[in-house]
């Protein structure tokens, strides 16, 4: 239907599903417990994962520290 296999009904579920999260951490903080965080929604196919750039495909985290780095400034101090 939207390009992906999920139906309204799983669309529905995760919807259930995140609103059951927030009243438990709603509830968990009008009793005053520590350490609660918000939630986070469960993620819905076909949509960006947010705070999520790029993609890096077969590149190891080697190379893709090594690519980065080369955006570093250089540090040399300049001749007087």
């Amino acid at each position: 239907m939207h390009g992906h296999s999920w139906t309204d009904v799983e669309y529905l579920l995760a919807i259930v599903a995140d609103r059951l999260a927030e009243n438990t951490f709603v509830t968990g903080r009008g009793a005053q417990m520590k350490g609660l965080h918000r939630p986070k929604p469960l993620p819905r196919p076909g949509e960006e994962e947010k705070g999520h750039i790029g993609d890096r495909g077969e590149r190891s985290t080697e190379d893709v520290v090594t690519y980065l780095d080369s955006f570093k400034p250089d540090r040399t101090p300049l001749a007087s």
